[in-house]
C-alpha cells in the first residue's frame, strides 16, 4: 500500500527536481550571455564588422546587447530575461571589455 508519506515524499522529490533543473537554465543562460558579450567585444574591438554581425546572430533569443565604445577599448553588455519553471522571471548579465587592435579605435 501506498501511503501519505510516500505519497509526498515522492511529490516534493518532482518539484524539488524541476527547480533544480529550472535553476540549471539560469546558468546556461549567464554562459551564452557571456561568450556573446565577449565575442562581441573583441570582434569589434578587431573591427571586423562581419564577425560582429555573426556574434550578434548568436544572442540569446530576447536579449539586449549594449555596445560602447570608449578611448581605449570596446565594452558590451548582454541582458537576457530567463523564465525558470516554477520559480519566475528572472534577469542575467554580462559584461566584457576588449582592448582596441593596433590600427582601430573609436
Amino acid at each position: 500500500m501506498v501511503t501519505v508519506e510516500l505519497a509526498i515524499g515522492v511529490l516534493t522529490a518532482a518539484l524539488l527536481t524541476a527547480c533544480l533543473a529550472g535553476l540549471s537554465l539560469l546558468g546556461v543562460a549567464q554562459a551564452a550571455a557571456g561568450e556573446s558579450s565577449a565575442q562581441i567585444a573583441r570582434q569589434t574591438a578587431r573591427g571586423d564588422d562581419a564577425a560582429v554581425e555573426l556574434a550578434r546572430e548568436r544572442v540569446p533569443d530576447g536579449a539586449a546587447v549594449e555596445v560602447s565604445q570608449e578611448s581605449d577599448g570596446v565594452r558590451v553588455a548582454v541582458v537576457v530575461p530567463v523564465a525558470v519553471p516554477l520559480l519566475g522571471r528572472f534577469t542575467v548579465s554580462a559584461d566584457s571589455w576588449a582592448a582596441y587592435e593596433p590600427g582601430v579605435g573609436p
